[in-house]
């Protein structure tokens, strides 16, 4: 009797321990893998996204689905991949934003150190812009203005508590101005309203937007390499009055490093692909990072703007309550 539950705990134990070596070596088998945004449909990381997803199938001859999953400055998104099972088949292309939202809300959902970290690839440099109508040609020009009429000037941000609106509140602070923020809920309709005259400037903004939209200036730490003349805000005398905006991949907490292993390796193929570079290049006017940033260092760097961010959410009194 002892004898054959000994050999039950045996089995059943060793069923256990086999279970994530099965999974990693069924992977990627099993159904579609679904890359989760946080992003309405059009903007910069849903384009990035797409282009990913079909790199990436073509490697792994397994279809790869993107699913725009907005709300909440991207908890929605966070939270259903935290929940998800982390089985290789559902991951999280995130946003700098990742960063911002755990600064200015206490009741998240998830925590953002448990996910499993893969691969940083992307970064580009946000820009102020304004509408095709607008008299300003620079950033000097618009500051300027702004020290003069404060409280005049409108702006638009994809929603309370994006980047977009804390690279905003940081842009404020530092030069000290103050302007009127209307948060939308989504990119898109901050682009259109540029272009209809109903807000007067932008920050954060990155390609894909409207052509006909105007770039004053970087708002990022280094000139953008398409307008090499016009200065960085630190360059005009203003000092931690910029912000990078960058993307990576995550996945549910937990997974077998088995499985994020090989998906690291796979996306980080794709974003070494000629032919995946050139897409995003047309798409974005940049192309993925020379040096790519994986698994704990990729952690550690969101872990650590989160504290920044924070010190900039307590300087502004910006909480978000849901």
């Amino acid at each position: 009797m002892f004898k054959y539950l000994n050999l039950i705990f045996v089995t059943v134990v060793g069923t256990m321990l086999g279970a994530p070596h099965a999974m990693a070596q069924e992977f990627p088998k099993k159904q579609p893998i679904k890359i989760v945004v946080a992003a309405a449909p059009g903007g910069t990381t849903d384009v990035l996204a797409r282009i990913t997803a079909e790199f990436l199938q073509r490697r792994l001859g397994q279809a790869v689905i993107v699913e725009n999953r907005t709300g909440a400055a991207g908890a929605v998104a966070g939270d259903y991949v935290a929940k998800a099972q982390p089985d290789g088949y559902t991951l999280h292309l995130a946003g700098a934003g990742l960063s911002v939202l755990p600064a200015i809300r206490n009741n998240l959902p998830y925590k953002t150190e448990d996910f499993t970290y893969l691969v940083r690839f992307f970064t580009a440099v946000p820009l102020l812009v304004v509408g095709p109508k607008s008299t300003f040609s620079t950033s000097q020009e618009i500051i300027a203005y702004m020290k003069s009429n404060p409280g005049k000037m409108r702006h638009g941000t994809p929603g309370v508590g994006s980047l977009n609106h804390m690279g905003s509140a940081l842009f404020e602070s530092s030069t000290g101005v103050k302007t009127v923020h209307i948060p939308y809920s989504g990119i898109s309709q901050v682009y259109n309203d540029l272009l209809a005259g109903n807000l007067d400037f932008a920050i954060g903004a990155v390609p894909p937007f409207p052509d006909t939209l105007k770039v004053l200036g970087p708002a990022g730490s280094k000139r953008h390499s398409l307008y090499p003349n016009l200065p960085t805000f630190e360059e005009m005398g203003y000092k931690n009055a910029s912000h990078d905006v960058w993307w990576g991949y995550l996945s549910p907490p937990n997974m077998p490093k088995s499985i994020a292993d090989r998906l690291t390796l796979e996306l980080s193929a794709v974003f070494k692909d000629p032919e995946a570079i050139a897409k995003f290049r047309a798409a974005t006017k940049d192309v993925p990072d020379e040096k790519l940033v994986v698994g704990e260092d990729f952690r550690k760097q969101v872990l650590q703007e989160l504290k920044n961010w924070k010190t900039v959410a307590d300087q502004e009194k910006i909480v978000v309550q849901q």
